[in-house]
C-alpha cells in the first residue's frame, strides 16, 4: 500500500503553510519592487500587501483542497448492505441473472422445436 501519511494536525498543516508563506512573500516582493513606477516614487505597500494576503489565502484554499483529494477512503466504505451495496455485486448478480434466463430460454427454445420436428406431419 501507499507510504504511511503525518496524521496529525501539526504535520499536515505545515508543509501548507510554509508554501503560502514563500509564495506570499515573493509577491509581495514583486509587487512592491514593480508598483513603484520608478525611481522617484513612493513604495506603494498596500498594494503589495493585498496582493501578499491574497496569493497567501489562496495557495492554502489550493493546497488543503489537494489534500482532501488525496485522502483514501477506507475499505469497508465500498461494502455494505441493502442500497449501500457496492454497484460491482449488483452489476455482477445482475449479469447472472441474465444469463440463467438466457440458459432457460435456449433450452426451452431448443426443447419446443425438437417437438416440432418430432410431431408426424399430417
Amino acid at each position: 500500500m501507499a507510504e504511511k501519511r503525518p496524521s496529525g494536525f501539526k504535520e499536515q498543516v505545515t508543509a501548507p503553510l510554509i508554501i503560502a508563506a514563500v509564495l506570499a512573500i515573493i509577491t509581495f516582493l514583486g509587487t512592491f519592487i514593480t508598483a513603484t513606477g520608478g525611481t522617484n516614487n513612493q513604495p506603494n505597500v498596500l498594494l503589495a500587501l493585498t496582493f501578499a494576503g491574497g496569493v497567501f489565502v489562496v495557495t492554502l484554499v489550493v493546497c488543503a483542497t489537494l489534500i482532501l483529494v488525496e485522502k483514501p477512503n477506507s475499505p469497508e466504505l465500498g461494502q455494505g448492505t441493502g442500497i449501500n451495496r457496492s454497484s460491482s455485486k449488483l452489476y455482477a448478480e445482475a449479469k447472472a441473472r441474465r444469463e440463467a434466463q438466457a440458459r432457460q430460454q435456449k433450452t426451452e427454445d431448443a426443447a419446443n422445436t425438437g417437438e416440432k420436428e418430432s410431431r408426424p406431419k399430417q
